[in-house]
């Protein structure tokens, strides 16, 4: 298992040295591999809201008139352009499953990602009435409903 929180269009060698190392073991071993896409990770700790990623309305912008005024999107794409890097080291593909965590956790999940990075924990416990000794399944449930 290895994996990779995209933060940019483009890997440098120091993103890519694990990866090649990884590639090289999977072929000395002849092993299976699993490598996650944590695009909803970098979503929750470095996404953003803002007027310029929302749509108008109109589409007079040149954005989808609907959409909303996040950029979840913008890490989907520096998935989809990590993985064609990371595709590049040469795993063996019957042997190697690489995934994106927006994609694959299902079809509700960029909205439960979307609800869970702009509703805070105090909210949550102040309409739930939960307190610090709840555990994290609890806070985070409330986005799933």
């Amino acid at each position: 298992y290895t994996g990779r929180g995209p933060s940019s269009a483009a890997m440098h060698l120091g993103h890519l040295v694990p990866f090649l190392f990884t590639a090289w073991l999977q072929k000395a071993f002849q092993c299976p591999l699993v490598i996650q896409m944590t695009d909803d990770e970098k979503f929750i700790f470095k996404g953003e809201y803002t007027s310029e990623n929302s749509g108008d309305g109109t589409g007079a912008n040149g954005l989808d008139p609907n959409r909303t005024g996040d950029n979840l999107d913008y890490f989907a794409n520096l998935t989809t352009e990590n993985a064609k890097d990371i595709i590049a080291c040469d795993f063996i593909p019957d042997k190697t499953f690489l995934f994106s965590d927006l994609d694959y956790v299902g079809r509700m999940y960029p909205n439960i990602v979307r609800i869970w990075k702009a509703v805070t924990v105090n909210q949550v416990n102040g309409v739930f009435g939960f307190d610090s000794s709840a555990n994290i399944g609890k806070t985070a449930f409330p986005a799933i409903q």
